[in-house]
């Protein structure tokens, strides 16, 4: 058995958490284990990459969910077919673990290996992009952001805060909502259409964003279809009124707001409107975003929705 971890140690954050790591994995017989480390931004894409192709068993990421996004993209542009593919684990140690909530997973190395032991899996859907500009490709298995979210996320990635990652979301959302001139966008599935000026669209596979938001509260990680939530023409006021009902998943009731399932999306905007991927900037609308039903195999419990 080979398992490789893909380690985001950015700001050498889990120097205390490490050295037991190693000490667990030499205590167990678990076959081949390997450490490897990200030095950049997208290095895990390479990594996970380069480790699908040489055979690994178990593709574990550990970090946040910006490496675990890396580490699916990865494997899905690794030359392997579909289902020579690792299964893929996460050990959460990021800034924000908004995946791990949805798949009730816990940042236990233990729990971890006992899932390898005895191989607690499920298939799980992934999301797809397709940006028509450049024609790039990127998935993700969490939320794709349209709108404010892609604004978010830029300058999240160039802030840091000594009050921790939940206060930096919300300093940044709520710059956003103050600073955001909505975007005209239409929105078009294969059994709805959506045009109008458009704060955040949330194409949902997992249930929270934003470090512990819970945006889609009916999103399903195996159901083979998004929940789509639209946040049109909303108000700063509103969207602060409402938001401990976000936090809880309470769906917000106001005509601004609509919620909806769709399994491919065709996305338009005369003006620029960005696109984020499991709090990654991607690219551009105009694009397509596609469910992928049972794309890899994830250890977790198959308990999980």
């Amino acid at each position: 058995m080979n398992i490789v971890f893909v380690v985001n140690n950015k700001n050498n954050r889990l120097a205390k958490l490490l050295p037991g790591f190693y000490h667990y994995c030499k205590q167990i017989s678990m076959g081949n284990v390997q450490f490897v480390f990200t030095e950049r931004k997208k290095h895990a894409i390479e990594l996970a990459k380069q480790a699908a192709e040489n055979g690994c068993d178990y593709l574990v990421s550990v970090g946040g969910d910006g490496t675990l996004h890396e580490v699916v993209n990865g494997v899905l542009q690794s030359e392997l077919p579909a289902n020579k593919y690792p299964v893929i684990g996460l050990l959460p140690h990021g800034s924000a673990n908004d995946f791990a909530r949805t798949a009730g997973i816990s940042n236990s190395i233990e729990k971890l290996i006992e899932m390898i032991r005895s191989n607690t899996t499920q298939k799980i859907d992934l999301g797809k992009i397709i940006l028509q500009q450049t024609q790039e490709i990127r998935y993700f298995i969490n939320i794709a952001g349209v709108g404010l979210g892609p604004e978010v996320a830029q300058k999240l990635e160039r802030s840091s805060s000594v009050l921790g990652p939940g206060f930096n979301y919300f300093k940044h959302i709520i710059k956003g909502l103050l600073s955001y001139v909505k975007k005209e966008v239409s929105c078009t599935s294969s059994t709805w259409q959506w045009e109008g000026r458009l704060l955040q669209m949330a194409v949902a596979n997992g249930r929270f964003h934003g470090n512990g938001i819970c945006t889609a509260p009916d999103a399903r990680l195996t159901n083979g279809q998004f929940q789509v939530v639209i946040y049109g023409d909303l108000s700063i006021w509103d969207y602060l009124k409402n938001f401990q009902k976000l936090k809880k998943g309470v769906k917000i009731n106001l005509p601004q707001v609509s919620y909806h399932d769709a399994n491919e999306l065709s996305l338009k905007s005369h003006e620029p409107c960005g696109i984020e991927a499991d709090g990654e900037y991607v690219g551009l609308v105009p694009a397509t975003i596609s469910v992928l039903p049972e794309a890899i195999s994830f250890l977790m419990s198959p308990n999980v929705p």
